[in-house]
């Protein structure tokens, strides 16, 4: 079973104020991090490397908007890779042929 909690941990750069990173425990696995980066510039989100601007004011509303952002990142995730798989089966079974 998995469990993923908010985890505050030291900002990974130092142009981040704050860092929050979700992570499943279910290996210990960084799904995704919220970074604050000043009043400036506000709240980001970061995937996979990639950083994007969030509408959040708030830590709670960051929080809210991430769930979102991963839900579709993992929806695009789950449909690339069932295509990917499909593709696999057509080869394998042009292979046998």
């Amino acid at each position: 079973m998995c469990t993923m909690k908010w985890k505050e941990v030291d900002p990974e750069q130092k142009d981040w104020e704050k860092q929050i990173d979700l992570v499943a425990y279910y290996g210990s696995i960084t799904v995704g991090s919220i970074v604050y980066c000043g009043e400036e510039i506000g709240w980001q989100s970061v995937i996979d490397g990639h950083m994007n601007f969030m509408q959040a004011e708030s830590l709670e509303d960051a929080k809210r908007e991430m769930i979102d952002i991963l839900d579709e990142y993992c929806t695009d995730q789950i449909n690339y890779y069932n295509d990917l798989q499909g593709h696999l089966e057509e080869l394998n079974a042009a292979e046998v042929n």
